[in-house]
């Protein structure tokens, strides 16, 4: 048994530290719906060097009864620290994420975040700090959002490569908004926050990644509404 393992196991909402393998590939694919909304996102990872993933991802969203490109998202994920002790890991890394949109009007945007995190036989944990900073040439401009995740995590039963694997998480997202700009001045009636959680799961059988989970919007302030429930489901393969 090593504990390699439980390296792949993140939150399903937020980001964490995890980067593939030298050579590795990751194609995986994501569902994403809500009463108001259906998306499906494909995507494909792969390690550059023993610490840095590069993923492309093409989400499609059902719109007027009809499929639809949503664009291009390209994310980088750079570990620039891990640290291994036996039966646990603790790791540290630096991700981008620029989110180019097929559709005029909406914004592109870059997201800068950090994220470190434990991996044990046992209990996980993940927190995540980022910025997303959005760029328009439209007289209106949604305001920028400091986002966050806080993730606990569970396994239940003892983990052996050859055996399905579960570990069970409790998710915590939230963003602040600043305000939007129009013709260069700020709109006071925009901006402020929502806080959501998210029940969600991992399991694996060697190569093989199913991660699934329901999140909840529980607060909204100001002129920000909360999260809509949503279902989420991503089925991935590390080849």
């Amino acid at each position: 048994m090593t504990i390699s393992v439980s390296y792949a196991h993140e939150p399903l909402y937020g980001f964490g530290p995890h980067v593939l393998f030298k050579g590795g590939f990751a194609p995986h694919i994501t569902m994403n719906w809500s009463s108001s909304q259906f998306e499906t996102e494909y995507a494909l990872g792969y390690g550059i060097t023993r610490s840095w993933t590069m993923v492309a991802e093409t989400p499609f969203h059902v719109e007027n009864s009809s499929y639809n490109f949503g664009g291009l998202n390209l994310k980088s994920k750079y570990r620039f620290w891990l640290k291994t002790k036996p039966g646990i890991s603790y790791q540290g890394s630096f991700i981008s994420k620029l989110v180019l949109p097929s559709e005029n009007g909406k914004p592109t945007i870059l997201n800068l975040a950090l994220t470190t995190g434990q991996e044990a036989l046992k209990f996980y944990w993940f927190a995540t700090a980022g910025y997303a900073l959005k760029f328009s040439d439209n007289d209106l401009r949604q305001g920028n959002n400091l986002l966050y995740n806080v993730s606990l995590g569970y396994r239940p039963f003892k983990v052996n490569y050859y055996k399905p694997d579960i570990v069970f998480f409790m998710e915590t997202s939230g963003n602040l908004y600043e305000r939007s700009i129009l013709n260069n001045e700020k709109i006071s009636q925009s901006g402020g926050a929502n806080l959501a959680i998210a029940p969600t799961f991992f399991f694996t059988y060697r190569n093989l990644a199913v991660r699934g989970g329901v999140q909840f919007g529980v607060l909204a302030s100001d002129y920000v509404a909360k999260a809509e429930t949503n279902y989420k489901l991503t089925i991935e393969l590390h080849i």
